[in-house]
């Protein structure tokens, strides 16, 4: 049993409550037999989760209850996880810990160790600049203000205080309506500071309770929560849904791996806006009460919306019963919508636009009104902006029409200037008061029902769209793809609407960056062509995303909401688990290693493809490959990464690469890269530039062990330079012969001699065993062409053998007797067999390679004589051999306009329908199992005594170094 495994079991148990006497024998043996290492673990394990301490295990061990949460509180800080909102009753109204003060610890940790933002967690570092203003470059800010504070004299002894330059009040945050409002710990010099309609709210609270937002005055609720007198409870039932909009002011460091965060992206994958929380806990199997948890701090963090809620706005009946003063919730949330994304793109812009027609004087008076109404700590930095979204770019340190001295968050700023975040705020609403009421009643169209596609993609497309100047808003899509790993059909028309003001003109002169532009058209018209195939609509999900859920819940979540699932391709990632509904994508299981696999795999099949190695990690190439003399240019396929080119003298440099792990090595032109073709199937008889690609013979033998038809994707065609005459004695089954068995067959036949003879006749055995060992070793392990042309050896016979440097062949006439080379006449007739049968296919033109100069005519006057009319015709016009097999993807491509039209077509007309559907699970498992058992033949020697072998989670690496040469996989001799 993996530790992984283990360690999870153990966990279920302390959550569940499992006492030591109770615990499984295995778990037992894991700890030793010691209690006391359990309840040691519990105790941390505790600490780490912040489990409540009363219904839990670590009740019974540690019996200080005040102790135990002042532990963990400093615990969660210490390792800069979230507050612990579960625990709010606790630890705010216990210990008056709110989370104000409570992110002041974590970032003056972070702050006094000179630790960078990015040690903070996603899910951290977003609720830090919810509540105190602070992200990523006002941190750095805060950074330099301590440096310039530091002098010379105390660079070794005491630091400034951080909490100095830390705000004083919390941000002014976003509180729906149907939250509820408790009372914190309040002391009787808190009730100095408050006012009249403040006391009685409170006085409120304490004698009948929590009260909801809605029914208390707005302003009150946001008063006393920036006096910490109060905290705020986000409940959510079993029967609510909730929707999840593209994330705003999600901060992108890095992932803890803790158990809560981990919930967390499990809910971001599976939630849907269609199923109630119960439902989602029973999907995901999981504790009702940690899926509510992790809900509500979705909704706390803006993250997630609540769907149908009894206390909306929206209703007249509610409207009813909340207090007047919401009227200024509606308007925020009316600007928060209608607010555009501020960024370094576009902020100087929009200042210099908006500001025409005297609006530079209405933002100057309401700078004004403010100032006024701010109170004697309005120079911290917690008023950065005044709805608590501000965003990830800090406005201090950029370029503004006007000079401003200071950033906002230095307590030197002159008090006269204005507040730069409050002037985008006072003109975004000022330029949007006239939509106000379009923005409170919008025209939402009816939510799509039912099954839907799911469109599969990996990082790979998310980094494409959040690199280069594609769209200004097309960040927060790019980034809700990455984390939640899902943009779901109602976030669809705000992305198709950021795709459009991409453009292919904007790439020109770009260089590799136009693959970006490139990669956003092209997945624009993919959404519109297949979004429609369902009346559901459509689905963007992540396969990293999925893989962080275990197989049977991956396996329910999608049977639940989707129909089939349409791939991008080519996938980066690792697919651990085939899907249990039609797939239009690979059919085998994937791993760092998985697309060299399939590489070999398609070219044995076909007998088609250059020149190949697959070389074992640890494998040291002393000299160039024989067969890849003649190729300037070689392909280079490594783990986790893409293929690149190198020049064939520089094959020393791979060695590098094999001591980290295995490498594909294939030939890929002569004087410079191989031209590619992309060609997609399922192929059709309308288009006569696809029939010349369908009748290529490596097309004819995939449609024998793939299918073709029922499945979609391309074929990767290469034009290397030297034609590919495929392979003449074709078998399905790989047979890898150890090179041990031909010194044991050479030694059986010797055993047939005389054993009686002299002394005087050994000698002359040694020589024949010698003589016979040397013309084997000649051979490939496939025994059909010359593995090596100089070999050092003391026999006669191969004494006047030329290298392929001193261009012999080049000089002598095919017509010739070969006999004057090579005095074995078995050698000689093998060369004569081999240059007959490569005459004009294979003309091998490189610098200080050999150059063979055939009678081209002759022979294929020749061959024509002894094959019939029929066939010499069809080769007379079958001229695609000048094109090789390199690779096949199944899947839709996002790269290549034509193809992916293509494929799109033949989806929507052909290949959606339900006997297609059907047919599709059981060819995808027939192509798996080939794949796998090809897989299975090259990992041993023939004579090898193997146990039956079975693939695990990834696909293993190579144990043998293979070479693929004429048309065969083989094992490569090292030559």
């Amino acid at each position: 049993m993996s530790n992984e495994k283990i360690a999870e079991d153990i966990a279920n148990c302390v959550r569940k409550a499992i006492p030591w006497h109770n615990l499984p024998v295995h778990l037992i043996n894991r700890f030793h037999n010691n209690q006391r290492d359990y309840e040691k673990y519990v105790f941390n394990y505790s600490l780490k989760n912040q489990l409540r301490f009363r219904g839990n295990l670590v009740s019974k061990i540690f019996r200080k209850e005040q102790r135990y949460y002042e532990l963990l509180v400093q615990k969660s800080i210490n390792t800069l996880g979230l507050f612990p909102y579960h625990l709010a009753d606790i630890v705010t109204k216990g210990l008056r810990v709110t989370p104000f003060n409570y992110y002041l610890d974590v970032l003056s940790q972070l702050l006094r160790n000179d630790k960078s933002y990015d040690s903070l967690p996603n899910f951290t570092a977003a609720d830090c600049l919810r509540v105190l203003g602070i992200g990523r470059n006002e941190y750095l800010s805060l950074i330099s203000e301590l440096k310039t504070h530091t002098t010379r004299a105390l660079l070794f002894t005491t630091k400034p205080n951080p909490l100095e330059y830390l705000p004083r009040f919390p941000q002014r945050i976003r509180i729906e309506p149907w939250w509820r409002v408790e009372v914190g710990f309040v002391l009787e010099s808190d009730i100095r500071f408050v006012t009249a309609s403040e006391r009685s709210l409170i006085d409120d609270l304490i004698d009948f309770g929590s009260q909801t937002a809605g029914k208390c005055d707005y302003h009150v609720v946001h008063s006393l929560y920036r006096k910490g007198l109060i905290y705020l409870d986000v409940p959510i039932s079993g029967e609510d849904k909730i929707s999840i909009p593209p994330l705003r002011n999600f901060v992108m460091n890095r992932v803890s791996g803790d158990y809560f965060e981990n919930l967390l992206y499990k809910i971001f994958v599976s939630a849907d806006e269609h199923m109630t929380i119960l439902e989602l806990a029973q999907m995901l199997q999981l504790e009702l009460d940690l899926v509510k948890q992790a809900v509500s701090l979705f909704c706390r963090l803006g993250f997630a919306q609540l769907k149908e809620s009894a206390s909306s706005l929206e209703s007249p009946v509610n409207a009813a019963k909340y207090h007047e003063s919401w009227d200024e919730y509606k308007r925020e949330q009316a600007l928060a919508k209608e607010a555009p994304q501020i960024t370094p793109l576009n902020y100087n812009n929009y200042v210099n636009n908006e500001t025409d027609g005297g609006a530079v004087e209405t933002v100057k008076a309401k700078g004004e009104q403010e100032e006024k109404n701010k109170d004697k700590d309005s120079s911290s930095i917690g008023y950065l902006s005044s709805d608590g979204n501000t965003s990830d770019f800090s406005f201090a340190n950029m370029p503004t029409p006007s000079p401003q001295p200071l950033a906002k968050n230095s307590p030197r700023q002159n008090s006269d200037d204005p507040d730069l975040s409050s002037e985008i705020d006072d003109l975004s609403e000022n330029t949007t008061k006239p939509s106000l009421r379009e923005a409170i009643t919008p025209t939402e169209s009816p939510p799509k029902t039912g099954k839907r596609v799911a469109f599969l993609f990996d990082s790979t497309l998310t980094a494409f769209l959040m690199m280069g100047n594609l769209s200004p808003g097309l960040k927060n899509h790019a980034v809700t793809m990455f984390e939640v790993g899902k943009l779901c059909e109602e976030s669809m028309d705000s992305l198709l609407a950021e795709l459009e003001k991409v453009s292919l003109l904007d790439a020109e002169g770009e260089g590799d960056v136009s693959r970006y532009f490139a990669h956003a058209v092209i997945l624009r018209s993919t959404i519109c062509s297949l979004r429609n195939l369902l009346p559901g609509g459509m689905d963007l999900l992540r396969l990293e995303c999925l893989e962080s859920l275990d197989q049977k819940t991956r396996d329910r979540v999608l049977e639940k909401k989707y129909k089939f699932i349409i791939s991008s391709t080519p996938l980066t990632a690792s697919m651990s688990h085939l899907f249990t509904i039609p797939f239009f994508g690979q059919f085998f299981r994937s791993s760092d290693n998985s697309h060299m696999w399939t590489k070999l795999f398609y070219n044995h099949i076909t007998g088609y493809g250059p020149p190949s190695l697959f070389l074992c990690r640890g494998t040291v190439l002393k000299s160039l490959p024989r067969i890849f003399l003649g190729y300037g240019k070689l392909l280079v396929n490594i783990l986790h990464s893409d293929s690149y080119v190198i020049n064939s003298e520089n094959f020393r440099n791979l060695n590098d690469q094999l001591k980290n792990g295995c490498i594909l090595l294939q030939g890929y032109g002569i004087r410079s890269p191989g031209e590619l073709h992309y060609e997609a199937f399922p192929f059709t008889s309308s288009r006569r530039e696809e029939n010349k690609w369908s009748r290529h013979k490596a097309v004819l033998k995939l449609q024998e062990h793939l299918d073709l038809q029922h499945h979609c994707g391309y074929i990767t065609f290469v034009n290397t330079g030297v034609a590919d005459i495929g392979c003449e004695q074709y078998e399905l089954e790989v047979h890898l012969k150890h090179p041990r068995s031909k010194l044991k067959a050479v030694r059986k036949d010797n055993q047939s001699l005389d054993k009686e003879n002299t002394q005087q006749d050994v000698p002359n055995v040694l020589k024949l065993d010698e003589e016979k060992m040397e013309a084997k070793d000649l051979l490939s392990p496939d025994q059909t062409e010359l593995c090596s042309f100089a070999r050092a050896t003391s026999s006669p016979q191969h004494q006047n053998l030329k290298t392929p440097d001193e261009n012999y062949f080049a000089s002598q006439q095919t017509s010739q007797e070969p006999s004057a080379v090579y005095t074995s006449a078995d050698c000689s007739e093998l060369l004569a067999t081999e240059l007959a049968n490569c005459s004009g296919k294979i003309e091998l033109v490189s610098q200080g390679s050999v150059e063979i100069p055939l009678d081209r005519e002759a022979l294929l006057q020749q061959k024509q004589t002894t094959l019939p009319e029929s066939n010499a015709k069809e080769d007379e016009e079958d001229t695609t051999e000048d094109w090789t097999l390199l690779d096949v993807n199944f899947g839709v491509p996002l790269f290549d306009v034509d193809t992916n039209t293509r494929i799109c077509e033949q989806i929507v007309r052909n290949l959606s329908t339900e006997e297609n559907l059907n047919e599709l699970p059981r060819k995808s498992a027939e192509m798996s199992e080939k794949f796998g058992n090809f897989i299975k033949q090259c990992l041993y020697f023939e004579d090898e005594q193997v146990d039956q072998l079975k693939l695990g989670k990834n696909l293993p690496h190579p144990r043998i170094n293979l070479a693929f040469e004429n048309g065969k996989v083989c094992y490569w001799n090292g030559r």
